[in-house]
């Protein structure tokens, strides 16, 4: 068809048409052109085809390919550790720093929401620690924990993380118990040698001992404080973590029991109870002095036994006095009774009052294990009393004097009935209730406060007097003593004495039970040692999971017969602190 077009426009020009031959020209030419586009458009369309197909198998090639050689990164997980660190003789160390390598590398921990280098231990030794970890990307053993205080040997241990436990969405990991050894450093020697200081001025009555105590906890403070705070191997005790080791159930406890013992003074009872034994008794020495040994003993069961001899004394002298015998015939045997019933009871002695809070008996189990021992030991003091002073007694006269009699009666009068009724009611209340404690899971403490409390709101004493009769000396020097204790403790001597007394006694509890009594009954009459043994007793006595009952008996720190004029300085008045 193209060519006839040609030929008919070739005839055309040439006959004379009246197209011109231009117009013909363009025709084809344009034509031809479109043919040509047609004609590559063609082959374009066929090459592209044939590219695609040889292109999504290269793509789909390369693309698996890359897809198993860079693969997907996986998720990162919160791990959460727990555990616990105690000491050699499985005493929790609190405060003590935890840190999570992985690696070699220290990693952040979360603690409270927050990013931190590490995390503490509470009270009880437990910690919590949070971190983030690549499961896919670190290896069994490349997980270590460390722990660190001042005065132990710093422990790293790893932990395999396939004992990652998931919990309810959590991956939590529990670690045993962690053990840390002491190491001893310059605070440990520092501590032990004002600690042997107050000791030997205490022994050697060169000062007071609260003043000695002070004294000592001063010198403790000073040294880490002053020198401590620029080098951590001086560190002893902060003030913070002694007042932590203030036993405040006795403090509180002592207080209130002296503020009932200051009440009934005012009334004269115990003055009226000796005499009245004296009259009773006809003048009989002997049945006097067991009858005011009796008294003695059943009034320190729940009072005082220090306050309560302050209290007999006076009177069991002019009694003595009366009889012609003397005063040490009566005197003695009230001392060695006041200790034997002081011991009976939770209140009777501070003794008690420490061992009971340290422990955590109520007054009805320390008085079901005590009581027994003590009606034992007034047995035996009431067969000894005719034997030890019989020399006394043949030669007492049971006719005395008249004169001496009525000055004693005139001393034995109630000087303010009314109080003595209100303080009785009181006191018998306060007595029901330190046996019904145990029903209302009250400490004695509490028992103590609400019964003072209500006594003085009813009494109305005038409170100079009555804070002037309370025995600050011995509560100051309580509480400096618990501070020392507590400042030997953090350096590791209290550690020292169990593991010692445990070799020597090879296991055996009774014979180390022995031995800490008699080595306390040995120190007593010059150092109040119960408070610095209660961690050994502790130690040797939990250690081997005996009851808490069974365990008391091991913390008895000096022999229920000991005097109490045998640890009162000779040039004090102060009431001495058994």
């Amino acid at each position: 068809m193209a060519a006839d077009l040609l030929n008919h426009h070739s005839v055309g020009n040439e006959a004379g048409s009246l197209f011109p031959i231009k117009t013909h020209e363009e025709d084809y030419t344009h034509l031809d052109y479109n043919l040509k586009i047609m004609r590559r458009i063609r082959i374009s369309s066929y090459r592209s085809l044939f590219l695609t197909l040889v292109a999504l198998p290269i793509f789909f090639f390369f693309k698996v390919g890359f897809a198993q050689s860079d693969p997907k990164i996986p998720d990162v997980e919160t791990i959460t550790v727990t555990g616990r660190i105690v000491d050699t003789q499985d005493v929790p160390v609190d405060h003590a720093e935890i840190r999570i390598f992985i690696a070699g590398v220290q990693q952040d921990l979360i603690d409270h929401g927050e990013n931190a280098a590490y995390v503490l231990t509470d009270d009880q030794g437990s910690f919590v620690a949070e971190f983030e970890l690549d499961p896919l990307g670190v290896e069994q053993d490349a997980v270590a924990l460390e722990i660190s205080k001042q005065g132990f040997l710093t422990s790293r241990q790893g932990f395999i993380y396939d004992r990652v436990v998931e919990i309810n969405g959590a991956h939590v990991i529990s670690i045993s118990n962690v053990v840390l050894s002491r190491i001893f450093n310059p605070a440990f020697f520092l501590a032990t040698g004002i600690f042997v200081v107050v000791f030997g001025i205490i022994s050697l009555s060169l000062l007071h001992e609260t003043i000695a105590t002070f004294l000592g906890v001063a010198a403790i403070f000073g040294v880490s404080y002053f020198i401590g705070s620029f080098n951590a191997d001086y560190w002893i005790i902060g003030f913070r973590q002694a007042i932590a080791y203030i036993d405040f159930d006795v403090i509180f406890l002592l207080l209130t029991m002296m503020i009932f013992m200051a009440v009934m003074a005012q009334t004269g009872v115990f003055q009226w109870l000796a005499y009245r034994t004296f009259r009773l008794s006809r003048g009989k020495p002997i049945i006097v002095v067991i009858v005011l040994v009796g008294i003695t003993a059943l009034v320190s069961s729940v009072l005082n036994d220090t306050t309560v001899m302050l209290l007999m004394t006076p009177v069991s002298i002019q009694i003595a006095v009366a009889l012609d015998i003397h005063p040490a015939a009566i005197v003695v045997p009230e001392v060695l009774a006041s200790n034997i019933g002081g011991a009976a009871t939770l209140i009777g002695t501070p003794p008690n009052t420490i061992i009971g809070s340290y422990v955590g008996l109520s007054f009805n189990q320390f008085l079901v294990n005590m009581l027994p021992i003590a009606l034992l030991g007034m047995l035996v003091l009431v067969l000894m009393i005719p034997w030890l002073y019989r020399s006394e007694f043949i030669r007492a006269h049971e006719h005395s004097s008249k004169t001496l009699l009525d000055r004693l009666e005139e001393g034995a009068r109630f000087s303010d009935p009314d109080l003595l009724r209100k303080s009785l009611i009181i006191f018998g209340i306060t007595l029901i209730l330190f046996f019904l404690e145990d029903l209302f899971h009250m400490p004695p403490a509490v028992v103590a406060i609400l019964g003072s409390t209500a006594l003085l709101l009813w009494s109305r004493p005038t409170m100079g007097e009555m804070l002037r009769e309370v025995d600050w000396t011995t509560l100051v020097f309580f509480m400096s003593l618990f501070m020392m204790v507590g400042a030997i403790q953090e350096v590791g001597l209290i550690q020292l004495i169990p593991e010692g007394v445990s070799e020597i006694a090879a296991g055996n509890l009774l014979l180390a039970t022995v031995a800490i009594i008699w080595v306390s009954a040995g120190l007593q009459p010059s150092w109040p040692t119960f408070p610095s043994q209660l961690p050994s007793c502790r130690w040797l006595c939990f250690s081997r999971n005996h009851c808490r009952e069974e365990a008391a008996m091991c913390f008895i720190g000096r022999w229920p017969w000991e005097p109490d004029w045998a640890v009162m300085p000779p040039t004090s008045v102060q009431h001495p602190a058994s």
